[in-house]
């Protein structure tokens, strides 16, 4: 690498962390880390959020100019002299030029998709991209797991049988059916309460277990009660076939069926989000890993942040082996814990 390319990232790098010098060391460099699998550790407090925001903001506004070798072949001797003498309070006019000096290949927004896991945390990062990004937030591609799924099927789940316009049964819905369906079996709803029977169906998709294979794994079991959930569960799903209907749990299901059987759909998702980003990672289950790692599987550029020391969601089925093995599945991840907290007191830190 000669001396002038050498000069030009290194002024490039200063350049983009002096935009964001508001965060700490270890944030900064989280947000400027935009190429390949990167794993953010993070506890409560230590501003991940930010981190997010700030991260999403680089990557429209820089691209992978910070974590990029790459210098334009029409850079200038004058290009360099101005980005290596470029002060800490610019002009709007000599900021403009640095970002456009600064840029290597920026994504369109909806080349971004920002996943949590509840809509007050979806809400909450959609209305702090849009302070810090303007209109162009709106489509960035932050939402839930469940949010993100519903965009994907309603364009293509007709490939699956199901038609586009499908419904999605709420809790009161499934347990009519399920009721049902107990009706046609002769089977007694003390012995088998329609919410007991929905919670095992619930943590047979979150396994990403299907009628079939669910009732080949408890076919050798001399558990009665297992072997008839089995039944219940083939009829359910034929039930809400039938009707063209989705619970909770079919919106990812299904979607991770979609991206495994239909190849045009998946190279599509892969070639459309370039950045793939996924808060709370520590409480994703095996459906949620299955579909994280299918939009991500193109380009890799991947970051999960969570906070390895933490699962709320362990009774939902939540897998902590997710984060833990993160490094693992991606041989070359980088790793950067937030360990700097804004939230708790000193005494409350001390304690801890």
């Amino acid at each position: 690498m000669n001396d002038f390319k050498q000069r030009y990232i290194s002024a490039r790098k200063r350049v983009i962390a002096g935009d964001l010098r508001r965060l700490n060391d270890a944030q900064r460099q989280a947000a400027m880390a935009t190429e390949g699998p990167l794993l953010l550790l993070a506890g409560a407090g230590s501003g991940k959020t930010t981190v997010l925001i700030q991260r999403v903001y680089n990557l429209l506004t820089y691209g992978r100019g910070s974590d990029s070798d790459f210098v334009p072949e029409d850079a200038s001797e004058e290009d360099l002299a101005f980005l290596e003498a470029f002060p800490e309070a610019p002009s709007p006019l000599d900021f403009d030029r640095a970002r456009r000096l600064c840029a290597v290949d920026p994504p369109r927004p909806w080349e971004i998709i920002a996943i949590t896991f509840t809509n007050k945390a979806a809400g909450e990062l959609k209305d702090r991209l849009a302070a810090r990004l303007g209109p162009m937030a709106n489509d960035v591609w932050a939402s839930t797991f469940h949010s993100a799924c519903v965009r994907i099927l309603r364009r293509d789940i007709d490939r699956l049988g199901f038609a586009k316009d499908f419904t999605i049964y709420d809790t009161d819905d499934s347990r009519r059916v399920v009721k049902d369906i107990l009706k046609e079996l002769n089977l007694d709803d003390k012995a088998f309460p329609p919410k007991n029977v929905l919670s095992v169906i619930s943590s047979a998709k979150d396994q990403y277990l299907g009628p079939e294979e669910f009732a080949r794994r408890h076919s050798a079991e001399t558990d009665w009660r297992m072997a008839r959930i089995a039944k219940i569960y083939a009829a359910y799903q034929k039930k809400l076939a039938s009707a063209s209907a989705l619970d909770f749990d079919d919106i990812i299901f299904h979607t991770v069926t979609l991206l495994r059987q239909e190849p045009e759909v998946l190279e599509y998702y892969q070639r459309k989000f370039r950045y793939v980003l996924v808060d709370e990672y520590q409480d994703t289950n095996h459906l949620q890993y299955l579909l994280t790692g299918l939009l991500a599987g193109g380009r890799r550029n991947l970051c999960v942040v969570g906070d390895d020391d933490q699962s709320i969601y362990r009774f939902r089925g939540a897998n902590i082996e997710n984060i833990l093995n993160f490094e693992k599945q991606y041989d070359n991840a980088r790793t950067i814990r937030l360990e700097q907290n804004y939230r708790s007191t000193q005494n409350i830190l001390d304690a801890a």
